[in-house]
């Protein structure tokens, strides 16, 4: 048993926390951008990332703008948190808002440069969630990074995922709808997800995607990103 000790002391990397968890009620927002794979196949690499950047860009001003944080983005997804200042229903409505003006942010994207120049919009998917999770603050070998950590955080990832199976681009919880003021009337389902062993009640409170095939990379594409800086 000594030895074992003193192997997981020698391989594991050092585990820096700086903050012990803690219990909060949070609003979680996971968002994809859909067509990534065919823009990866039709534009150049570098294009593809200028053009991620950018969004993700816009989406952390917008997830800060309405007091939110963002935990993590990974290839062609972000995912945040409200209510680490705010009280549940504050955080949820928030969140909600922050989602619509990234959709509105996509279609002023798109108008400047997707439907002109590749044949066809980017489009994102967007789950929405909200519960008890455990946040605290986590690293390995580098500085100690805000984590939230718990079944909601599972639920929003999945309720994002079931965003392309319902051809819905917005998908929220029960949770979250009867927290929203005000409250429009949308469609409500119960649903299976992913590795969830109950079902989920889900209100769809997006519209559906279009079903557009990406076009071939063009210079004026590349042009115009690259004059957008």
């Amino acid at each position: 048993m000594e030895n074992m000790d003193l192997m997981l002391t020698a391989t594991c990397p050092a585990v820096n926390a700086a903050l012990p968890d803690e219990e909060r009620e949070l609003a979680i927002l996971f968002v994809d951008i859909r067509n990534f794979t065919g823009l990866m196949e039709s534009q150049p690499g570098q294009t593809v990332i200028q053009i991620v950047r950018r969004l993700f860009t816009a989406f952390n001003q917008i997830v800060k703008n309405f007091g939110g944080k963002v935990v993590e983005i990974a290839g062609d997804s972000l995912y945040a948190v409200f209510g680490l200042q705010t009280e549940l229903k504050a955080s949820v409505n928030n969140a909600y808002q922050a989602a619509k003006i990234m959709f509105q942010t996509v279609s002023l994207f798109n108008e400047a440069y997707a439907d002109a120049y590749y044949g066809g919009p980017l489009e994102i998917g967007v789950g929405l969630h909200a519960g008890k999770v455990f946040v605290g603050e986590f690293g390995l070998d580098n500085a100690p990074q805000l984590q939230v950590m718990g079944l909601p955080v599972n639920i929003a990832s999945r309720l994002q995922a079931k965003t392309r199976e319902l051809d819905n681009d917005l998908v929220m919880s029960e949770e979250v709808y009867r927290l929203l003021e005000p409250r429009d009337v949308f469609e409500q389902q119960t649903v299976n997800l992913q590795g969830i062993s109950h079902g989920q009640r889900i209100r769809l409170a997006g519209k559906p995607y279009s079903n557009f095939a990406l076009t071939e990379s063009s210079p004026e594409m590349n042009y115009l990103i690259a004059i957008a800086g």
